[in-house]
């Protein structure tokens, strides 16, 4: 350095590299070309208006004429939406609730909902869960949320929720999306959704608030209350809501209602109706469908396309499975990918199904293939089983369709090829003859 030279770091060559600046200036200096107008339309988060929604009608209805109480100054019932994923139980509630608040407002009344999904909290604790809805519902009110994440108590963060909401609101609904996913510590009693619903049950008739408060529980799974605590049972009392899945025709009339998304004639025929086929496919899931044209659009971008064709809608299917199975099945265990493998093979012989003695025969004949050590088919039906928990399949006790009395029968929900894929690009898969396993798979069904 005493020579007076400049330092260098590892790295400067390759950063003012001419071709890479190049690139990068020209794609945030030049003119974006998009088959976009309005983007936020075919983002599932987006609260659309009502007439944007299609085929929900009754379920408006129901969910407006609880909500109309909140005009009368009376405290909304409780609500539970209940039905398959993507099937409009979150937009409705979120659009109804949207609309009351304007209609609050012109009546001088304070009201809001809060909006939590739990799936995708980083921890599932009722401790965590109450911090969330003391955070947002701050958010709401336009106050701090001065209480930090560890080191006060459950209890304490209830005092804050409550100080806050009493403090800032006429009427509060909270909108519990995914309860089912706060299970809480596995040594506890009750699942934490039982104690969440327990406590803002009561919280008016403990005389904490004033607030009129209600909740409306969003959920894939309405046996969650077959596990409440029979206190929560009593005093959780909601009107239920049922929302069925979307055929193919119902999707297209969704997804035609977002058309004003795009550039006017930036989508060409044929491609709503064929987003709508993979959405029919994936158990009449809207959001995905809405997701699979938006990122259709995205590649039409990327490939600098001023229309959004089939193929870009064939080549954003295949990326949505790939990328799903992936982050399902990438970080499992080697003994989980191995007990998810033979399950997978032999559902790849058999449409999509797979009875648990053959899988477990299977299991048996890839574990001496590639010299791993055999567990018990107790805990390889549960290494399955926690697939099952990520969508990637289900199963069920049954005693027909095999010849080896009752047992459980997994059936994928997935692709079973983009599985098959997805484990064999683990290198600890090289020495796995699948051919074999198939043919022993189909010899023994």
């Amino acid at each position: 350095m005493g020579n007076g030279a400049e330092p260098t770091h590892a790295g400067d060559d390759e950063a003012s590299s001419p071709s890479e600046s190049s690139v990068v200036d020209s794609i945030l200096d030049g003119e974006a070309q998009t088959v976009f107008k309005n983007k936020d339309l075919v983002d599932p988060n987006t609260i659309v208006d009502q007439d944007r929604i299609y085929g929900r009608d009754e379920q408006l209805a129901a969910e407006a004429r609880a909500f109309r109480d909140t005009l009368e100054g009376e405290r909304p019932p409780d609500l539970l939406l209940y039905g398959p994923s993507g099937t409009g139980k979150t937009l409705t509630v979120k659009a109804v609730a949207n609309k009351v608040k304007q209609r609050a407002e012109q009546e001088d009344i304070v009201f809001d909902f809060v909006a939590v999904n739990f799936k995708t909290m980083e921890s599932h604790t009722l401790d965590r869960a109450v911090w969330k809805l003391g955070y947002q519902t701050a958010q709401k009110a336009g106050v701090v949320w001065d209480i930090p994440r560890k080191g006060v108590s459950t209890d304490a963060k209830y005092v804050r929720l409550y100080e806050i909401v009493d403090e800032h609101f006429d009427s509060l609904v909270f909108i519990l999306d995914e309860i089912d996913a706060l299970t809480g510590h596995k040594n506890e009693d009750e699942p934490a959704y039982s104690r969440l619903l327990y406590s803002l049950s009561r919280v008016m008739a403990e005389q904490h608030v004033d607030t009129l408060i209600s909740t409306v529980v969003v959920t894939n799974y309405p046996k969650f209350r077959e596990n409440l605590d029979s206190r929560t049972d009593s005093s959780y009392n909601p009107n239920g809501i049922h929302f069925s899945d979307y055929d193919a025709n119902e999707l297209i009339e969704i997804l035609d209602r977002r058309r004003d998304a795009f550039k006017e004639d930036a989508l060409e025929d044929g491609v709503i109706e064929l987003v709508a086929a993979y959405g029919a496919q994936n158990e009449g899931d809207a959001r995905r469908a809405i997701d699979l044209l938006r990122d259709a659009g995205e590649i039409a971008n990327r490939d600098g396309d001023s229309k959004v064709r089939e193929d870009h809608v064939q080549s954003a299917n295949d990326s949505v499975v790939k990328n799903r199975v992936l982050e399902i099945v990438g970080g499992m265990s080697l003994q989980k990918k191995l007990s998810l493998y033979a399950a997978a093979l032999v559902a790849d012989v058999n449409d999509g199904a797979a009875p648990s003695p053959v899988v477990y025969r299977a299991y048996r004949t890839i574990c001496k293939m590639s010299d791993r050590e055999i567990y018990t088919q107790e805990t390889v039906n549960s290494h399955i089983n926690k697939a099952g928990t990520y969508g990637v399949l289900e199963s069920e006790r049954t005693s027909s369709g095999y010849k080896s009395g009752v047992h459980l029968l997994f059936e994928f929900n997935e692709p079973v090829d983009a599985v098959l894929e997805t484990i064999e690009d683990d290198s600890a898969f090289d020495d796995i003859e699948a051919e074999a396993v198939r043919s022993m798979a189909a010899k023994a069904l």
